[in-house]
């Protein structure tokens, strides 16, 4: 049995490919491409990503940020994913599709074929605020919680309308019948099915594609707060204005966070993942450091 979340994702992918004009960009299985134009993280022998130390404090700080700071479950993709890019410039659209997709895979998460239903839409403007205008205008129900009265879903427009370089806004399911519960799992998981970003392209300033690729891999795998500026050594402090030195890529404490949000136990509550995620990580920095 599946609950739905958030059902407004669901129609407002379709909705956002007829109002926005250009051309798309879906992922094939094989990126025809190389996609990374600086040296991706280290790697050890043994295939396990080298992750410069910090406190578990601050491991744990970043995680809960990363995850939708919620008490429930955290959702991540547990099926293959469509990813379509848009935009008026279509070999970047490509880049971020490409990268989208090698980020993906890299932390087990499998990448569609051609003429899919896209589960990501990312769509690359030049007048972002118009185009979420239109749309909150066509499809005024959209942002009903029908379930609850038809009250508005203020924080769901407010993804979309706050004036950020990217925003996004995603649906979730939960699936629930997964096994026997016990006092520490849950018979239930938490699915993402859909998600929207929408990249501003004048306000994004000088960072590079490469920059703005990665920024997107992290907003549409894991599952990061909207206007956090506390994001050190992540990929997520692109824009803050505090930050001195903006990555270049995924850091890798980024790309080890990924790991351990797919790694670790889901049908678990937020907090319990949370916690796994964060032992995980220090274990794979110990073993770094025992070397």
């Amino acid at each position: 049995m599946v609950i739905w979340n958030n059902i407004k994702v669901l129609t407002l992918l379709p909705v956002a490919l007829l109002m926005f004009q250009g051309t798309p960009t879906t992922l094939t299985q094989r990126p025809s491409v190389t996609v990374s134009e600086t040296p991706p993280a280290p790697v050890s022998a043994d295939g396990e990503i080298i992750v410069n130390g910090t406190t578990r404090l601050h491991v744990a700080s970043m995680i809960k940020r990363m995850t939708g700071n919620s008490d429930a479950q955290i959702p991540r993709w547990n099926t293959s994913i469509c990813v379509t890019v848009r935009g008026a410039v279509p070999d970047k659209a490509q880049y971020i599709a490409e990268t989208v997709a090698v980020n993906a895979r890299t932390v087990g998460v499998p990448i569609e074929g051609r003429s899919c239903p896209p589960h990501v839409e990312i769509i690359i403007s030049n007048q972002a605020d118009a185009l979420v205008s239109r749309l909150l205008r066509r499809q005024p129900n959209m942002f009903r919680n029908v379930a609850r009265y038809g009250i508005a879903r203020s924080r769901n427009r407010a993804e979309l309308t706050n004036p950020s370089p990217v925003r996004w806004t995603m649906g979730t399911a939960t699936e629930r019948r997964l096994g026997a519960a016990s006092r520490l799992s849950q018979p239930s998981r938490e699915d993402k099915k859909q998600i929207l970003v929408i990249i501003d392209l004048p306000r994004c300033g000088d960072v590079t594609w490469e920059q703005l690729s990665c920024y997107v891999s992290m907003v549409v795998l894991a599952n990061p707060e909207h206007g956090d500026s506390s994001n050190s050594g992540s990929i997520m402090s692109l824009f803050d204005a505090n930050t001195r030195d903006r990555p270049n890529s995924l850091t890798d404490l980024d790309r080890l966070l990924l790991k351990a949000l797919y790694a670790t136990e889901d049908q678990v509550s937020a907090a319990s993942q949370q916690y796994a995620m964060t032992d995980y990580i220090v274990r794979e920095q110990n073993k770094r450091q025992s070397r």
